[in-house]
């Protein structure tokens, strides 16, 4: 009796169980963005700067430290392992902080919840980012990305206001409320859809906690890896101060009211759904190489002309050309470096890309701030636009290497 072949099961084309992940994916992500504005817009009315920069550390500080680990952790007992138990400990740890806030509201509830958050979103950052290529054919990653990064885009503009209105009305515990609900959908979501990812069946004998350099030695190790992790880089910080703390200072600067901040983001924000909404659609129609170089070129280019015309009006449309940039972009550099990254070793690999995105802010915030306070913030922002050339020119190297 002959044994029949044994088969990775892969499906060509699994968007029932892609569909049902990205929509456990946005609902938490509302979710995240609903208690980050809860929790910062609580502390500040129970302690005013001081309990929101606690609070804001508390989140920020844990995420970036556990995301070192979470890819470790990722490919020595595989993603949907990792993300099962760190979406249930976010459950139960929001739980408790839905009792306690009920009765009652203090700036160390705060700080614990967003300290455990944090590192529990740390830990499966690096899993979620592996989950793409284990479940959709090579030749549709792109446009898989693209549907993640729309889902990604509604998050802010559905859970920011949901948010802030859920405390500005006294109901800081309805809000912890609603973020547990959304983890709950989450798990739903992710167990049924993550069931055929099996473990790595492959142990190393080396200790988790000596493996935490393992993301560093593989960008040392591969050429290209390096490239298009260095490109990204680039775009992370040109990105990070003009379109966070800049933003307000260019625009006080030149006498416009605050709502013009908010007209800017939304207008970036508009540009980069829509541009991810055609990827999605064209799928990949354009070749990756014209969406990653062509799309960081217009990034740099639309930077520097966003600061340096005088009109708000002009400003805005620059403001939604730089998000369709960006919707192209990001799940173009994301695809690339999944399809570069070896399979054994794509959680530390992802933890790179994740610790990059949320590392470099507070240094970029450093650099440029300095810049800004001895020059002006139109300067600072022209050096930070400046950088972003550094993005197209690192992928362009990376794609004359075979892969």
């Amino acid at each position: 009796m002959t044994q029949a072949p044994v088969h990775e099961a892969r499906p060509t084309a699994p968007w029932g169980r892609v569909g049902l992940l990205l929509t456990g994916q946005g609902v938490s992500l509302i979710g995240d963005q609903v208690f980050f504005i809860a929790a910062v817009w609580a502390a500040a009315q129970l302690g005013g700067t001081a309990a929101v920069t606690w609070v804001t550390l508390a989140e920020s500080v844990p995420r970036a430290l556990a995301m070192i680990f979470g890819g470790v952790i990722c490919d020595a007992f595989g993603p949907r392992s990792v993300l099962l138990r760190t979406t249930s400990v976010r459950i139960a740890v929001l739980a408790v902080s839905v009792v306690v806030a009920l009765s009652a509201q203090s700036v160390p509830l705060l700080v614990v919840v967003a300290a455990l958050e944090g590192a529990m979103l740390g830990l499966g950052s690096p899993s979620f980012g592996t989950l793409m290529p284990r479940m959709v054919p090579k030749e549709r990653l792109s446009t898989a990305n693209s549907v993640r990064t729309m889902v990604a885009r509604f998050a802010p503009i559905l859970g920011s206001p949901f948010g802030a209105w859920l405390v500005a009305t006294g109901h800081l515990g309805v809000a912890l409320a609603v973020v547990c609900g959304g983890c709950v959908v989450s798990l739903a979501c992710l167990a049924p859809a993550t069931k055929a990812i099996d473990a790595p069946r492959t142990v190393s004998n080396v200790p988790l906690w000596k493996r935490s350099g393992d993301g560093l030695k593989l960008l040392r190790a591969d050429r290209r890896l390096r490239l298009l992790f260095l490109s990204g880089l680039c775009l992370d910080f040109a990105f990070a101060w003009p379109m966070n703390p800049g933003l307000p200072e260019v625009v006080i600067e030149r006498g416009w009211a605050v709502s013009a901040v908010g007209l800017l983001i939304a207008c970036w924000a508009a540009g980069a759904l829509v541009s991810a909404g055609l990827g999605a659609l064209l799928g990949e129609r354009v070749p990756i190489s014209v969406r990653l170089v062509g799309s960081g070129i217009g990034i740099g280019v639309l930077l520097l002309g966003m600061v340096l015309v005088t009109s708000l009006p002009a400003m805005a449309a620059m403001a939604v050309a730089l998000g369709v940039c960006s919707g192209q972009n990001g799940p173009a550099a994301v695809t690339l470096y999944q399809q570069a990254a070896p399979s054994d070793r794509l959680g530390v690999a992802m933890s790179m890309v994740s610790l990059s995105g949320i590392g470099c802010a507070p240094l970029a915030y450093a650099v440029s701030g300095a810049i800004a306070s001895f020059t002006t913030p139109v300067v600072a922002w022209i050096c930070s636009a400046l950088l972003a050339f550094g993005g197209p020119v690192a992928a362009a190297r990376a794609l004359r290497l075979p892969e």
